[in-house]
Order: C-alpha cells, then structure tokens, then sequence
C-alpha cells in the first residue's frame, strides 16, 4: 500500500508540473492555430490509420498553416509541436536548434551517437573531423566505382526491355548499396548479383519496425513496445547488422596498424581509400563503436534517401518526355555515342540534369520532415512567436517546397525554376532537401554525384515511360504507393 500510495503522490506531482508547464507554452503560442485535440493524446489521432492516411492529414496541418503566417501547433499528449512551413522561420530553427527532436531516439539502438543522431556536443567535434573526408576531392575519388556499378545496373535493367512496367526502385536500391558499400567500407557486397542476404534481409527488418514505431503513437513508450515481439525481433536484427560493420572495422583497423608499423604511406597509389580507412589516425582517435556508428549512418541514412531521388527523378522524366529529350541532348553533347563513367568533367556540365535532380527533390521531397528541439525560448519572426524551450520545432520540408515561395505554380514540374537567374530573390531556406544550416547533410556533394552519374547513364542506355506517381505515404521516408513504375526500351544512339 505503500508503494502504491508513493506511486499516486509521483504521479499527482508530474501532473501538476506537467500542466504548469503546458499552460505557459499554450499561452506563449496561443496565437497560432490548432486543430481540435483530445483529451490525454491532443492531436495524436492525426498519426492513427495508416501512412497514406498520415500523410493527407500532415497537409491538413500544412494547410492549417499556410492560412496563418505559415505555422500552426499540435499536441502530441502532454509534448507541443509547432509546425512550420515558411522558409524564414525555418532558417531561424535549424540555424539556432540544432539538436534533434526526441523522436530520433528510436534510431539510437541502431545508429548509436552517429553523426546522424549524435547529441550537439558530440556532433560538433565529430563533424569537424569528418568534414574533409566528404571533401569534393576526396569523393571524387569514388567514380570510378560509381560507373563500375552503374555499367552493372544497365545489364540487370536489359530484362525489362519492352516488358512491362516494373517497379524501378529495387534496381536503383541495390545499385546505391553496391556503391555506397565499397566507398563507405572499401567492401565489395555484390548486392546486384545477389539481393537476398542476411545482412540485407535484418536491415529491412529493423527499417520496418522503425517504420511502424514511428506513426503508432502506442509503440513509442518504450515501456511498452518492450512487451511487443518487435523489441526482440529489432534486437536480434540490429545485432546482425552491427556484428557485419564490426568485422568489416576490425579487420580495417588491423590493416591500418600493419602498415602504420611498416611505415607503409597512407595514400597509397592505385588503392581505393575509402571513408573508413580515412577515418584512421585523425585529430580524434575513434572507438571501434564510434567507427562503426558513423559508417552506419553513412550506409543506412544516406543511401535510401539517394535512391529514392534517382528513382522519382527517372519517373519524372518518363512522364515529362520533352525534359527527358533534353536531358539526353545534353548528355550527347558531354559524351556523343560512348556509354563510358561519367568523369568529374562529364558531371560538372550536366546543368540541366541538376536542374531536373532539384525540381525532383522539390516535389517529391524524400526527407519530408525535419524535427528539432527546441533548447532555448527562440522568436520566429514571420508568424511572430517565441517559441518555449521544450517545444518540437517540426520543420515541414514537404509543404515548403510546394508553397507560394515557389509562385503560383508550385505544383508543376518545371526545373528551369532552378536556373540563377529565377534562384536570386528566392529564400535560401525554401529548398530543403538536404536540410538548411550547420548541421545540413554532410553527403550531400557525395550524393549529388551518385544521382547524376546513375540518371546519366540510364538516360544514355534507355528511353524511359511512366503515367504517372500516384497516391503517397509517409514513412520514415516519403514513397509512392504504387512504386516507382516505369516502362523502357534499349535506347539507338
């Protein structure tokens, strides 16, 4: 009894505070618009059904929104979120939050204090170091890799010729694996050849229960999503993935320590260095847990994204032909007939394949959501508001690129929008895909260079149809619910 009663009286007292706590940050936001809410959960049914259905009603808060100064706020039980769809209190956020929103803790099990998640403190000094290996010409060491697999995913997409529509996604997912592999790790996986591995099939497993978490607000307590057959099954899953990257650092380190014994020079000639061997013997002496925390990240966060734009960006052109046909001019005014890699000379003359790439990540933002923390009371200065420390800054990437800060037509397709000449009065803030400030994407060059050399090559090979994208849903990620179908024949250059 009690046991019982110390119970009650604890949970009285964090009542007490937590309502104290709420009514001031309700009334310091009090001017922004909400949707009805619920008692105990607030606006937690928004997130109930499934991820097509969360989707629409995220664009309902969107549209919320845009009728008021581009921000609104919902309650996720006794947590505030204030959602925010204009560039310029976007700007403010992620240039002065930069520690990520609770919600990223379900990619700790995972990703531990990668750089992806790592708190701020942690994040700065390991960013520092990491920054020159992300140097453009450090990554530009890797395409010849890049073409060696893109050769590779022309020959697998031969079987599809004048077939059927099919679901291109699966093809560009294993192609960016194979690359991102062998440049992250300097380990030769062969994912193309062979798809169903069990590192391959535990990763999968492990995105799915993320996935799920994610949007069922009742698997989020940790308390009870330990009493689910999912904690073990994620447990299991996450131990394979970590027991294949472990193996691959140790046997890196061993290396690394043999030929540092052996005076053997770090660059050696004709040795693809990849980022984990750059990784040796900086400013910062990593743990083996930290290598491999940050190879993951590497691997798991940057290589979905990379290929989920590929794919969006060649379904675009399958519907878009008159953008498709310019894509293919200017590639054969770069190569004439040859199907050869693209070179870092070949890339830097693709203007209008950029352009497309952009407009791509514009419409079909891969990363829709970005959520911040909010440490300290922060003032937005469009919507007029200080935001109490505490708070959930969700910054709506999807909503911003389809807003009026792109004009009237945002919604079409249009990617001379990116030309300089119509990007100069734009607010740096309103283009979002590799998130904005300090602590943006860190591949972000890396990642531009894979999806151009890739698209470039499968333009150069195939004549691309598709209808259309179709309906959406939100995971982790943003996908088409059908796919990303496409039909293709063998190109006569």
């Amino acid at each position: 009894m009690i046991i019982l009663a110390i119970i009650f009286i604890a949970v009285c007292i964090y009542w007490i505070y937590w309502l104290a706590h709420a009514r001031r940050m309700d009334r310091m936001t009090k001017s922004l618009p909400v949707l009805p809410t619920l008692p105990l959960i607030g606006n937690g049914s928004l997130f109930l059904g499934d991820t097509q259905q969360i989707l629409k009603n995220l664009w309902t808060v969107a549209n919320l929104a845009f009728k008021h100064k581009n921000s609104a706020k919902l309650w996720l039980g006794p947590k505030l979120y204030v959602a925010i769809g204009d560039p310029g209190d976007a700007q403010v956020v992620l240039e002065n939050c930069l520690d990520k929103d609770v919600v990223y803790r379900f990619l700790r099990p995972w990703l531990g204090h990668g750089l992806f998640v790592a708190p701020v403190n942690l994040w700065k000094t390991h960013r520092k170091v990491l920054l020159p290996v992300f140097h453009n010409k450090v990554v530009e060491e890797y395409l010849g890799v890049i073409a060696e697999q893109a050769d590779v995913l022309i020959d697998r997409l031969a079987e599809r010729i004048d077939g059927e529509k099919f679901d291109m996604l699966k093809y560009i997912t294993a192609c960016t694996l194979d690359i991102v592999f062998e440049t992250a790790m300097g380990e030769r996986m062969g994912v193309q050849q062979s798809p169903d591995t069990p590192y391959l099939r535990a990763r999968h497993t492990v995105m799915t229960i993320l996935n799920m978490r994610l949007f069922k607000v009742w698997l989020q307590p940790d308390c009870l999503f330990n009493l689910t057959q999912y904690a073990k099954q994620q447990k299991d899953n996450i131990d394979l993935t970590h027991k294949f990257t472990d193996e691959v650092v140790q046997k890196r380190r061993l290396e690394y320590e043999e030929n540092k014994k052996k005076n053997i020079v770090k660059e050696q000639r004709g040795k693809l260095r990849a980022v984990l061997d750059l990784l040796f013997g900086r400013e910062i002496e990593f743990t083996d847990e930290q290598l491999r925390e940050h190879i993951d990240s590497i691997t798991i966060a940057g290589n979905d994204t990379t290929a989920l734009v590929i794919a969006y960006t060649l379904v675009l052109l399958g519907i878009h032909q008159d953008a498709q046909e310019k894509v293919l001019a200017e590639q054969q005014s770069i190569f004439g007939t040859s199907t050869q890699g693209a070179t870092k000379d070949d890339l830097q003359k693709m203007h209008y394949l950029e352009r497309v790439i952009k407009e791509s990540m514009r419409l079909y933002t891969v990363v829709p959501i970005i959520a911040r923390n909010v440490d300290r009371d922060i003032y937005l200065p469009t919507c007029g508001v200080t935001l109490p420390a505490g708070t959930g800054a969700v910054i709506g990437a999807f909503a911003i690129h389809r807003s009026a800060a792109w004009g009237p037509d945002h919604d079409e397709f249009d990617p001379d929008r990116f030309l300089p000449e119509r990007s100069q009065t734009r607010h740096p803030a309103a283009f979002l895909p590799f998130s904005y400030g300090s602590r943006n994407c860190i591949g972000r060059n890396f990642g531009m260079l894979i999806m151009k050399s890739i698209i470039s090559s499968v333009v150069r090979s195939y004549k691309i149809e598709a209808d259309d994208i179709g309906p959406l849903k939100i995971e982790m990620l943003l996908f088409p619910i059908n796919g990303h179908l496409i039909k293709i024949s063998k190109r006569t250059l």
